[in-house]
């Protein structure tokens, strides 16, 4: 039925929280035992996703490459990443990279797992979108029949503008580098990110951000919404 219709040496991968992790160990980061050393056992409660990052310390000292060569581009959504990877292994990646993030993600915090990371990633093709306001749960919402029912502070603000939002960006992203549609690339921008925001979820998107800019930016965020300057 496929047969000759998916190219499957020109794919991409989308991952939610431990899917986060698993399309950015696919894009290249590997495993950083150095850094899990370093950060383990942890010592800031500001960030519980340490608690299953350091348990990959117990994992065989031999571990295999996830490495795919026929990934092409990646968008990970909440994913962790501070110390499993770290910098040094994030910095690997040469792939188009989408970072997705809510500000009031409690279980992957943002300026932890996703807003600091993203700085450390130096492929050109890189973007981190922050929904303002969003959980971690935002953009997977609730299904009909799900074993666990979430309550609404839980998932955040009206999940369907996350889901709209995160189905809006893929396609661009996915189209402008696995398709090679460069009528697309205009939606990776600022200005749609902007144009598409909507309360009671507002959306930014960032093409890079200094040292100096995160700090500026992050300068009060335990008192107000994380907020990063627009940059294409």
């Amino acid at each position: 039925m496929f047969q000759g219709r998916i190219d499957v040496q020109q794919a991409g991968v989308i991952g939610q929280s431990f899917g986060g992790y698993t399309a950015l160990a696919l894009a290249g980061a590997e495993i950083n035992r150095d850094q899990l050393q370093q950060d383990c056992p942890p010592e800031d409660s500001f960030n519980l996703s340490l608690l299953l990052q350091c348990q990959a310390n117990n994992l065989p000292q031999r571990l295999p490459r996830l490495r795919d060569n026929r990934i092409k581009a990646v968008m990970a959504i909440n994913p962790f990443n501070s110390s499993i990877f770290g910098q040094e292994s994030l910095a690997n990646i040469n792939l188009p990279v989408m970072i997705v993030s809510g500000s009031a993600d409690t279980v992957t915090p943002a300026l932890f797992e996703q807003i600091r990371p993203f700085t450390w990633l130096t492929t050109p093709d890189r973007f981190l979108l922050l929904l303002r306001g969003g959980t971690h749960f935002s953009t997977i919402g609730t299904s009909e029949g799900a074993a666990l029912d979430l309550p609404p502070e839980v998932i955040g603000p009206d999940p369907t503008i996350a889901r709209r939002y995160t189905s809006a960006f893929s396609v661009a992203f996915f189209q402008t580098y696995l398709a090679n549609q460069p009528n697309y690339r205009p939606y990776l921008s600022a200005a749609y990110a902007n144009r598409i925001s909507q309360t009671p979820l507002p959306l930014q998107l960032v093409r890079s951000i200094t040292p100096d800019q995160l700090a500026a930016s992050l300068r009060g965020t335990f008192d107000r919404p994380v907020s990063l300057p627009s940059r294409d």
